[in-house]
């Protein structure tokens, strides 16, 4: 079992599950939390992010693959994407933006928030199939209107921010991840958008 990755809630390791190379994800408990409490928390997010994954790959979004999970001990063991990074394919001239606009917009539709839209966070198998992959932060929006235009619209900003480092490519970048998203989304992308500027808005005015 190796350490690949240590975040501030869960730790992976690359590991061979049945002569396959997979993806161990454990939650680990925080000593600041009561135990009980800390264990209902980590087993709810394990469970939530199971099923985030499952709703996505039912839609036709690229998920790593589901070997085993325990909610107990907050445990998913999943498949190991190989491949560059969203972040890789565009700073190496790939343009891919529109595609994850789309692809973002797919979620949005079926009502999965991802909660952590970094370019690291879709890999491409293979140099060409996205996929999306830690989706911990995620969570379901059910039904439609401003809410959900809201909750959509903080999705997207992750992203945005990202992009706004790019300097002078910036808004082409931006222009192509709304093309995508809005050809998926439809009328809702407007909403989306003017909720991404009222965050956007209010961010700047704390700023000052």
């Amino acid at each position: 079992m190796e350490l690949i990755a240590r975040g501030a809630e869960a730790d992976l390791y690359l590991v061979d599950w049945f002569g396959l190379k997979a993806v161990v994800k454990h939650r680990k408990p925080k000593p600041y939390r009561d135990p009980e409490l800390d264990k209902l928390i980590r087993a709810r997010r394990t469970l939530n992010e199971v099923k985030l994954m499952a709703r996505a790959h039912g839609i036709g979004v690229d998920v790593p693959a589901v070997y085993f999970f325990d909610v107990n001990n907050a445990v998913i063991v999943m498949e190991y994407i190989e491949g560059p990074t969203a972040k890789q394919l565009l700073e190496g001239g790939a343009d891919i933006l529109r595609e994850v606009g789309s692809l973002v917009a797919k979620l949005h539709v079926a009502g999965i928030v991802h909660g952590d839209l970094a370019l690291t966070n879709i890999i491409y198998r293979g140099g060409t199939r996205p996929y999306f992959i830690d989706m911990g932060l995620g969570y379901f929006v059910e039904g439609g209107g401003r809410r959900a235009a809201l909750e959509y619209a903080r999705d997207v900003n992750v992203l945005l921010r990202i992009l706004d480092t790019y300097g002078d490519k910036a808004d082409v970048y931006k222009a192509s991840f709304w093309e995508g998203y809005s050809a998926v989304m439809g009328r809702l992308a407007d909403d989306v958008r003017e909720m991404v500027r009222l965050i956007r808005a209010s961010a700047r005015y704390v700023e000052r």
